[in-house]
């Protein structure tokens, strides 16, 4: 994903699906990355698209989030390849179980208490657990999926 999609790239990680993203990433590495890892560039910017190196790619035409994930799962028929929860939002890298004892010492006190299954992401390290923040994310999941299940249902589609 270009540097305009950030918030999408975080909502699609969150999905499950594997996207490689930066902010600083120019247009020349985003084309060699696609290449090299034969990766769909998802891009606002249409002339990255133009350039005859670029073998698959998306214009995201849609300015809100939301609106890019419905297009982009809609046109790449992602709702049924859904897997919440299984990369880091933040670096990308896969989620994996952990035992508490592993990472007690990153973990606030009512974390420590309350909570006893945790992933940690295989690259960055980051730990994760379902507390309200996830149940609140998988309740968006939910709803994303209902709403593309709808979408695919409808006529002409």
């Amino acid at each position: 994903l270009d540097v305009h999609l950030g918030k999408l790239a975080r909502r699609l990680r969150l999905l499950g699906f594997d996207c490689r993203y930066r902010n600083d990433y120019d247009d020349d590495r985003i084309v060699r990355i696609a290449l090299a890892e034969e990766r769909i560039i998802l891009t606002r910017d249409r002339g990255l698209l133009k350039r005859k190196q670029v073998r698959s790619g998306c214009l995201v035409n849609a300015d809100r989030p939301e609106e890019q994930l419905r297009a982009v799962a809609s046109r790449y028929a992602l709702a049924g390849r859904i897997r919440p929860l299984s990369r880091c939002p933040i670096c990308n890298g896969a989620l994996q179980p952990v035992a508490k004892e592993q990472v007690a010492d990153q973990l606030q006190p009512g974390t420590r208490l309350h909570h006893d299954v945790f992933q940690r992401c295989a690259d960055c390290g980051q730990v994760y657990w379902h507390g309200s923040h996830a149940e609140k994310i998988s309740q968006w999941i939910e709803g994303l999926r209902k709403d593309l299940d709808h979408a695919r249902d409808l006529p002409g589609r």
